[in-house]
């Protein structure tokens, strides 16, 4: 079931860690459909961009690395992020999120009972942790200027916090699948919601551009949607499915997918994330793994030719490529990532 809920008026390489190739798939009717693309699921635009290459683009903040978080709180640091530790051990509620605070020296980790735990320089702008919710929290975003940030129950319901602001939820209907992820428009002004079935539900200046269902004809033969990005440059938005699809609506730029270059992650997707100017994106796997999609230019002609990327969401390792080698492995569910800028 899916819904235009307005309360207002409303193929590039990747690089790719943790992955075992498989047979060419069918061919998948969202080819010529959709353009594909893409924490449980978040994004959240940090700034107004502007295409890649135009003058706006270069104002975009800068990532560098990233944070991963596993479902009991360890945190997995990679790139220049902030070595500002996790949450292991402080709480008895399993970890389901993590939002980046925008001066990239800390970060907001949120529990499935509403917890926030503000880590390093993050502020806190309250919880939902003495509340008496209806359904547990699926997810965390930081809003654009990262003065607060937005919690999103199972049941649609979404909680506000510091300067995020309120513009209605699913939390009055009867669902036919949970609420897995939330992300914010390019302006502030609005948010998705979506559900594992893939269902799209739009508040404030967030515009409605398709479903899963939409796009497949039923459910999606790539597993269920476990994240939403909205488009940081403009309209529009990605899903992102547990076996790698990436699914773009409403002309979200796409740059590629695990599904699409028949590869099957070694654990499902739990979540994608844009690179801030849009020219690239993160998909992460519950068992660390990371994927790096990027933009790219053809240099050169014949057989000097060239793809080169132009992309800015960098790849600065994964949890199997560091661990891995060492034959540890980590017991915890990755869960989502926070972008350092």
């Amino acid at each position: 079931m899916s819904h235009d809920v307005t309360d207002k008026p409303a193929v590039p390489s990747p690089v790719r860690a943790n992955r075992r190739t498989r047979r060419a798939r069918r061919n998948r009717r969202w080819l010529s459909s959709a353009a594909l693309v893409g924490a449980v699921g978040v994004g959240a635009p940090l700034a107004m961009m502007t295409s890649p290459g135009s003058a706006g683009a270069a104002t975009a903040p800068t990532v560098s690395g990233y944070t991963l978080v596993n479902s009991s709180g360890g945190v997995f640091d990679f790139g220049t992020a902030p070595s500002v530790g996790g949450i292991l051990g402080q709480s008895n509620s399993p970890v389901v999120g993590i939002a980046p605070d925008p001066t990239g020296k800390g970060y907001w980790v949120a529990t499935a009972n509403g917890g926030v735990y503000s880590v390093g320089d993050a502020k806190f702008y309250g919880s939902a942790g003495n509340m008496t919710i209806k359904a547990p929290i699926v997810a965390i975003v930081a809003t654009n200027d990262g003065g607060g940030y937005y919690l999103v129950g199972a049941d649609g319901g979404v909680l506000t916090f510091g300067d995020a602001k309120f513009y209605g939820s699913a939390g009055n209907l009867t669902l036919t699948s949970p609420i897995v992820g939330l992300s914010v428009t390019s302006d502030g002004a609005g948010y998705y919601l979506v559900g594992a079935d893939g269902g799209v539900f739009t508040f404030g200046d967030a515009v409605f551009a398709g479903t899963l269902s939409s796009t497949f004809g039923g459910p999606s033969p790539d597993g269920p949607a476990v994240g939403i990005a909205a488009d940081p440059t403009g309209p529009g938005y990605l899903i992102a499915t547990a076996e790698g699809a990436i699914v773009s609506y409403g002309g979200a730029p796409f740059y590629g997918s695990p599904a699409l270059n028949g590869v099957t992650p070694n654990a499902p997707l739990v979540s994608v994330t844009y690179a801030p100017d849009g020219t690239g994106y993160w998909a992460v796997g519950a068992d660390g793994g990371v994927f790096a999609f990027n933009s790219s230019v053809t240099t050169g002609t014949g057989s000097s030719a060239t793809l080169v990327n132009t992309g800015h969401a960098g790849f600065f390792n994964s949890v199997p490529g560091v661990i891995g080698a060492s034959g540890i492995t980590n017991p915890d569910t990755v869960v989502g990532m926070a972008p350092t800028f």
